[in-house]
C-alpha cells in the first residue's frame, strides 16, 4: 500500500475505509491477501482504531473477511452480492435518466460532448489509464444526476458499489474501451433528443453488458470470484 497519491484526509475512519476500498476495487490488494491493521495504521499515519472499524465497515459489504484469531483478507467477489448491487443502480439511473428527458437543461450538451471528447481520448491511448478510463466513465452516469439536481443520489448509489465496481475494474484489463465510448454517445443522444423509450432502453443494455464476458473472466480470474 504505497501510492503516495492517498492520503488521510478528514475523519480518520471514513479516510481509512475510502483508502481501503479503492485499493480492493482497483486491485492492488487482490483476494486473499492479509491486511494488517498495524501496518497500514503505521503506513497512513494514524491510530490502529480507525483502521479496524474501516475493515469492519468492509467486512460488513464482503469485502474483506474477518476471522477471529487469524487475521483479515481481502474478500473475493461475490456474485450475489454484485447482482444485488448492479440491480438496485439500474432501477436508480433509469428514473434518473427518465427526468433527465424531462427535464431540459441548457450545460447538459457540453457536459455529455466534454466527457465524450476526454473519454475518446484517453480510450485511444497506447497504454490507456484504466482508473482515468474508470473515473471518466462514472462521469458520464454522474452527468444526468447532476442535470436534474439529484447530485447527492449519485454519491449514495456509488458508496454501495463495491463488487460492481472491482468486476468493471476485471473487466477492463486489456479490453477495448470503444463500446462503452459507442453507448455513452448513444444515450446522450438519446437524452438530448427527449426520447426517454430509447435511452432508457440503451441504458439498460450497456449497464448488463458486463454480463456478456463473464463467464470468460470467471475462467481468467477465478482467484477473484466466490461461488
Amino acid at each position: 500500500m504505497n501510492d503516495t497519491s492517498l492520503r488521510p484526509v478528514g475523519n480518520a475512519r471514513e479516510s481509512a475505509y475510502q483508502i481501503l476500498r479503492d485499493g480492493i476495487i482497483h486491485l492492488r490488494f487482490k483476494p486473499g491477501e492479509a491486511l494488517s491493521d498495524k501496518q497500514i495504521s503505521e503506513e497512513l499515519h494514524m491510530s490502529r482504531t480507525p483502521v479496524r472499524e474501516a475493515l469492519i465497515l468492509l467486512a460488513s459489504a464482503n469485502m474483506v473477511l474477518l476471522r477471529p484469531q487469524v487475521g483479515t483478507f481481502v474478500a473475493p467477489i461475490d456474485l450475489k452480492r454484485m447482482e444485488m448491487e448492479q440491480f438496485a443502480r439500474c432501477a436508480v439511473e433509469k428514473e434518473i435518466l427518465r427526468l433527465c428527458c424531462e427535464k431540459p437543461d441548457a450545460d447538459r450538451a457540453w457536459r455529455y460532448e466534454e466527457n465524450l471528447r476526454a473519454f475518446a481520448h484517453y480510450a485511444e491511448a497506447e497504454n490507456p489509464d484504466q482508473r482515468k478510463l474508470l473515473e471518466l466513465d462514472n462521469d458520464f452516469h454522474r452527468i444526468a444526476f447532476v442535470s436534474v439536481g439529484r447530485e447527492d443520489n449519485y454519491a449514495h448509489m456509488m458508496a454501495g458499489l463495491q463488487h460492481v465496481e472491482r468486476m468493471r475494474v476485471l473487466s477492463n484489463l486489456g479490453m477495448v474501451q470503444r463500446q462503452t465510448l459507442e453507448d455513452h454517445r448513444a444515450i446522450s443522444e438519446a437524452v438530448l433528443a427527449g426520447d426517454a423509450e430509447r435511452a432508457l432502453a440503451l441504458l439498460d443494455t450497456h449497464l448488463n453488458r458486463y454480463r456478456e464476458n463473464l463467464d470468460l473472466l470467471r475462467e481468467k480470474f477465478p482467484e477473484y470470484f466466490a461461488e
